[in-house]
């Protein structure tokens, strides 16, 4: 049973389905015992999460100034995926060289921002929010701007390492000119 089932629903509003206080109470004075068996040594510091996201995305950005598809999916872990418009998942990093190779195909060097907004730290599992922007030139034409706010799990690998795990640009925030 998850300890938040019913105090994320509608009916917690009207008291249904909340936990006797004697329960909240015994799950509180448990958590320092719980901690003190690793659980909280499972989650690495935000610190160092921070810096490994921080030096990911500055791979990310020199991938594309580069127009490196190879290097750009090299960001992902293996069975990474980037969620697109109108529910398209490409997903691996061969896909994501194929996909990113054809878009650079189109558009050359790409000059891209990232900034980190929020990061959250869940076991080995990180979770950054923050605004973006792609630059580029088109073969005969201006050039063009697009950005928004964008979602990206990375994933704590095997030798330590981060990697993107999903990533994503949140629905409705687009910038374009």
């Amino acid at each position: 049973m998850d300890i938040d089932q019913g105090i994320t629903h509608e009916g917690a509003l009207k008291g249904e389905g909340l936990m006797p206080s004697r329960t909240i109470i015994a799950i509180l004075l448990l958590m320092p015992a719980i901690a003190g068996r690793g659980w909280a040594q499972s989650t690495p510091e935000l610190s160092a999460v921070r810096a490994a996201v921080d030096a990911g995305n500055a791979c990310y950005i020199a991938a594309y100034a580069a127009a490196d598809a190879r290097a750009l999916a090299d960001v992902y872990d293996l069975r990474g995926a980037r969620l697109g418009d109108n529910g398209v998942v490409v997903r691996g990093r061969a896909a994501i060289t194929e996909s990113v190779d054809n878009f650079l195909d189109r558009v050359g060097p790409v000059k891209v921002t990232i900034e980190t907004v929020e990061l959250w730290v869940v076991d080995d599992q990180a979770y950054e929010t923050g605004k973006w922007s792609y630059t580029y030139t088109p073969s005969g034409e201006s050039e063009r701007t697009i950005g928004g706010r964008y979602v990206t799990t990375w994933k704590l690998q095997s030798d330590g390492g981060w990697k993107i795990f999903a990533d994503m640009g949140v629905p409705g925030t687009s910038l374009e000119n």
